[in-house]
Formats: C-alpha cells, sequence, structure tokens
C-alpha cells in the first residue's frame, strides 16, 4: 500500500479522536482489520477507502492526487480551426465520416514525413462546359465544349472519363451547388446508383430507378421516366473533388 495512504488513514483517525476499535464498529468490521490497513499489511478496497474518508471527514481526492502524484487533466477547449472542422465532420453522412477517419489515421501515421517530400500527382480529365442540374434540369447543347482540368491523383481519379460541375440543390448533402463530379461513361446504371443523365434535352445529376430519377433532398420532387421522355445516361458519378 502507498506509505502516504497508510501514513494518512492513520493520521486521520487520530485527528478526529477515534479508536481503531470504534471506526471497526461502525464499518462492521474487525479492529485487526483497521490496524492492517495503518500498518500496511493489507489495503482497503476503493469503497471502504472512500467510507474511511467519510468516517475521517478526510478529502479522499486529495489523498488519492497527492499519494499518486496525479495531476488535474486540463479541459480540452477546441479552437476556432478545430470547432469549424467538427461541424462540417457531423454534417457528413456515415461513408464520409468512416473516409475522414481513415484519411486522419494515415496522416497521424505518416507524421514523420515533411509535407514537400510526398509530392502530389495529378489527373488529367476532360471537363465539360455544362452544369448537370441537381433541380429540375439544365438544357444540354449538342456540341458541348470541353476543356481539361487537372485533379488529385485518387482510385476514383483514375477510373473517371471527364468531369463536370453540379447546379442545384436536389442532391445535397451529398453533392452541393457548385460540385465538381467525377463521372465514368456508361450508358448502364444500376438502381441505387447516381448518375448524369440527359431528360429531353436537359442535363441531370440523380440517383436512377427503372421509373424515375430520385433527388436526395427531400424538398425536391423525383423526375418521372415516361414513355416518351428522351432518356440517356452519360456516366456514373464515381466521386467529387
Amino acid at each position: 500500500m502507498n506509505k502516504y495512504l497508510i501514513e494518512r488513514i492513520k493520521e486521520a483517525r487520530k485527528d478526529c479522536g477515534m479508536s481503531q476499535k470504534e471506526v471497526a464498529d461502525i464499518l462492521g468490521i474487525n479492529r485487526s482489520t483497521i490496524a492492517s490497513y495503518e500498518t500496511g499489511n493489507s489495503e482497503p478496497d476503493i469503497d471502504t477507502y472512500i467510507k474511511l474518508c467519510k468516517i475521517y471527514n478526510a478529502n479522499y481526492v486529495d489523498i488519492l492526487n497527492k499519494a499518486y502524484e496525479l495531476q488535474e487533466i486540463a479541459q480540452f477547449t477546441p479552437t476556432i480551426e478545430e470547432e469549424y472542422i467538427i461541424e462540417k465532420i457531423r454534417d457528413l453522412n456515415e461513408e464520409d465520416k468512416v473516409m475522414i477517419v481513415s484519411l486522419i489515421e494515415r496522416l497521424t501515421t505518416k507524421s514523420s514525413l515533411k509535407v514537400e517530400d510526398v509530392p502530389i500527382r495529378y489527373v488529367t480529365l476532360p471537363a465539360y462546359g455544362y452544369a448537370p442540374s441537381a433541380g429540375t434540369g439544365n438544357y444540354m447543347p449538342d456540341d458541348i465544349p470541353a476543356s481539361t482540368i487537372q485533379v488529385p491523383e485518387s482510385q476514383s481519379a483514375e477510373k473517371a472519363d471527364f468531369v463536370v460541375r453540379v447546379s442545384g440543390h436536389s442532391m445535397e448533402p451529398k453533392f452541393m451547388d457548385g460540385d465538381l463530379v467525377l463521372v465514368k461513361k456508361t450508358e448502364v446504371l444500376d438502381p441505387g446508383k447516381i448518375g448524369i443523365f440527359s431528360v429531353n434535352g436537359k442535363a441531370l445529376i440523380k440517383e436512377y430507378f427503372p421509373d424515375r430519377l430520385h433527388s436526395l433532398n427531400a424538398r425536391y420532387k423525383d423526375i418521372d421516366l415516361n414513355d416518351g421522355d428522351t432518356v440517356r445516361c452519360l456516366g456514373e458519378v464515381i466521386g467529387k473533388l
């Protein structure tokens, strides 16, 4: 048992003018047990220790802190930047949160590397000059001008065939107005996948179902697909920048 605890338990009993037998009677144990505590031959469990301190009117927290040289843990107060990051993470869906945790773990395990030691690689992709609407649709010209854009290298970027910008709010919170999305060309999409579509000449980004194009934002209606509609899948959305 810690020597400081032994001395303080014994001193506390004497300070309050109690005998070992009186204390033992209160606790319902033998006097020899109290004597054993005060000689260090045995050690009271935490419940008994707290009861002893209450009988002696002693501050058991202070005694433990001094006995084991414990230091009070400072309360964590996040900075403004940390609060901003926390709020942004809370807004993410579970899939994106897992990705962020994975990124943090990867960065912290490589903390010994300097930033300049890890060159950023880029992939060059076509970027089309139209914005698929996350809403009711944007008209898409027949001759779509294309430029090129450099995006950070990733598995999604390697698989992508082109980049387009989202316009509107119907696919929030997954895709925000102004987001750049990575698209892999395909004319066939499985239900539940998100893609870029041309519907009667309007460009849309939506979640695909055989009878409709679904909006993730509940404030926006789905786009029903009718027999007379001209519908074309331009590609699957596989990521965003």
